[in-house]
């Protein structure tokens, strides 16, 4: 199971349905879907927290929407900032009031796993080995998430040292010859989307992968396709890309798999985003914020899409 769909799975163990989230009956239902909304930004939580608590919605549910929003996001700084809150919650904890999360020990486990997010965030292994233990002693059933969280940290240290051989020969779908380096010419960098056909989400996730190469076009990032089809892969890839109505560059992968055995994927669907010296600046799901986050590096003007 790729890391976006563990992490949805886990979090959905934190937060019922909207209709379910207990709250006084003068709080209309569209405030509490604003409250728990995940696609908002920090922008629209502060706003809802705001109105929520004019309302009468019990601190406890205030403050556990802000957990599960910075969970989703994996905003490290976000739940550095409410860790008070999340400590006071953690001595006070009712289940009567709770919105979603089963425990004390729950938030407690939340809580290391912040420490554990902010000693990664400064290189401190020790610490972060600590804390996403000790999240885990606390709370088993989200041991999925720090796990992935593991898995990551170690992926983000192998490739800080990584660099991938732009001069590698490919061929696009429609049988042109052609090198990473050819297409990064004159580009800050390039984002490499690896799919297959056979894969759903990947399939599921052309609509997007089209919009970011229009917004990363802008500021000098080209969007190149990277097909895994072990079979008949430049005749699948054209189709798709005719499907589709891909124009940006369309690769197949050598049938020996440099990429995916060096960059160790080993699900799909898989973004890397390479300078143009080679190194990696980013490996990891196509739906993870920290990928924004790594072309914010490159050009601090590209935005998300909703944020």
């Amino acid at each position: 199971m790729n890391r976006a769909l563990i992490l949805l799975a886990t979090l959905a163990l934190l937060q019922p349905a909207q209709a379910q989230v207990p709250a006084p009956p003068t709080v209309p239902p569209e405030l509490m879907k604003s409250l728990f909304n995940p696609n908002a930004s920090v922008e629209e939580l502060l706003a809802a927290t705001k109105e929520a608590s004019k309302a009468g919605v019990p601190r406890q549910q205030i403050i556990e929407a802000k957990i599960i929003w910075g969970l989703r996001k994996q905003d490290t700084a976000w739940l550095v900032k409410i860790l008070p809150e999340m400590e006071v919650l953690a001595a006070n904890f009712d289940p009567t009031q709770s919105a979603g999360i089963k425990s004390a020990d729950d938030i407690r486990s939340f809580i290391e796993y912040t420490k554990a997010l902010e000693a990664r965030s400064k290189k401190d292994e020790a610490g972060f080995k600590k804390h996403v233990l000790e999240a885990i002693w606390l709370s088993p059933a989200q041991a999925p998430l720090f796990a992935q969280t593991i898995e990551k940290g170690r992926r983000e240290s192998k490739m800080e040292t990584m660099k991938i051989d732009l001069q590698l020969a490919l061929v696009s779908s429609t049988g042109e010859a052609t090198t990473l380096a050819d297409q990064m010419a004159g580009k800050k960098a390039v984002l490499l989307d690896f799919w297959a056909s056979w894969c759903g989400p990947c399939m599921q996730l052309m609509p997007e992968l089209k919009k970011k190469a229009e917004l990363l076009a802008k500021h000098g990032i080209v969007v190149a396709g990277m097909n895994k089809d072990d079979q008949n892969a430049e005749t699948v890839a054209e189709k798709v890309r005719d499907e589709q109505d891909i124009t940006f560059p369309w690769l197949i992968e050598p049938a020996d798999r440099p990429f995916t055995k060096m960059l160790e994927i080993e699900s799909i669907p898989r973004m890397v985003l390479v300078g143009p010296d080679g190194k990696v600046l980013y490996n990891g799901h196509p739906q993870d914020p920290d990928l924004w986050k790594a072309l914010q590096k490159i050009d601090p003007a590209i935005k998300a899409p909703g944020a």
